[in-house]
């Protein structure tokens, strides 16, 4: 039986946040109970681990991890050793409120040196802001990456239960990994993605030498290179539309640079324009972030022009579709 003890619960549930407490201790016995409920939450987080070491005995990463990461690492990826796609977690190369973002050695079946893990934390949606504008019109999609319409899971996500949540989890989780299948095989400059279950998605590791590409915001281009970047970028736009997808959370932070090439990163909030009302504001936000970058390099940039003409040849390539 796979392991599913959630060592973030220790960490999130209020139930055991002793640091704000504002009563103070009334009696000896009161201080020793508090005392007493600490030390037991220290020995349950001690045994938790060592649960996790004996039931994942095979996989043990040469990352050490802190405490409440090991669950997240051991529980997500043990399937993925097991199934000789890597062989080891070396470092942890990105941290962040929705997930973690993890280097690891490919198995020589892969073709690989190494392969990025990017793993979410089990209660990331709650994090993720204004979720419902990019849920609007977005199909629920089960672990099987099949479409599904049943009353009873529609019911439990509108009225948000735990059950509602987790069908959420997978439909996200399922869409960013579909949409990156989708925009690779188009052409796109993405990451080259590899497999995905339960948290996690792998992909190409962008980086040399388990270090990871910096992002666009992190480097400095000289005028004839940001103007060829920049223009790679709006035909990455392009084939996104073509692809019926919209980024909808696009800026210099969540594309990677190096060596001359970049990979834009980051879809579990993408969108399909064919179902999104909202979905014309998000695309021009995104050319807007990308221009206010480049301005920096002295490049004359209209973004709402430069949007606007992008979302009028898509309207006219689906309309040609349409009445082919």
């Amino acid at each position: 039986m796979k392991h599913t003890t959630d060592p973030d619960a220790y960490f999130e549930d209020t139930e055991f946040d002793l640091s704000n407490s504002n009563k103070k201790p009334s009696s000896k016995a009161f201080r020793r109970g508090k005392q007493d409920r600490v030390k037991f939450l220290a020995e349950l987080a001690s045994h938790t681990t060592k649960v996790q070491e004996e039931m994942h005995a095979g996989f043990v990463p040469t990352f050490s991890p802190s405490e409440h990461e090991r669950g997240w690492i051991l529980n997500g990826l043990e399937e993925f050793y097991n199934g000789q796609v890597i062989t080891d977690v070396l470092s942890k190369v990105k941290g962040g409120k929705e997930a973690n973002v993890y280097c690891c050695s490919a198995h020589p079946s892969t073709g690989l040196a190494l392969i990025a893990a990017k793993i979410y934390r089990p209660r990331m949606f709650r994090n993720l802001r204004n979720d419902a504008r990019y849920r609007q019109g977005r199909e629920m999609v089960d672990e099987n990456e099949k479409v599904s319409h049943a009353r009873r899971e529609d019911l439990a996500m509108r009225k948000n239960t735990r059950f509602g949540k987790e069908l959420r989890h997978i439909s996200w989780l399922e869409a960013e990994y579909q949409t990156l299948t989708m925009l690779y095989t188009a052409g796109a400059d993405v990451p080259k993605p590899l497999a995905h279950g339960g948290n996690v998605i792998l992909m190409e590791f962008v980086g040399e030498h388990a270090i990871p590409a910096p992002t666009l915001q992190q480097v400095s281009l000289t005028r004839s290179e940001a103007r060829v970047v920049f223009n790679r970028l709006i035909e990455n736009l392009s084939i996104f539309l073509a692809c019926h997808r919209v980024h909808g959370d696009l800026s210099a932070y969540n594309i990677l640079y190096g060596s001359g090439v970049f990979k834009i990163i980051d879809f579990p909030q993408a969108v399909d324009p064919r179902r999104n009302p909202d979905v014309k504001v998000l695309f021009i936000r995104d050319v807007e972030r990308i221009c206010q970058y480049f301005h920096r390099y002295g490049l004359t940039l209209d973004a709402l022009e430069i949007a606007n003409g992008l979302w009028e040849k898509y309207l006219f390539t689906n309309a040609l579709d349409a009445g082919a």
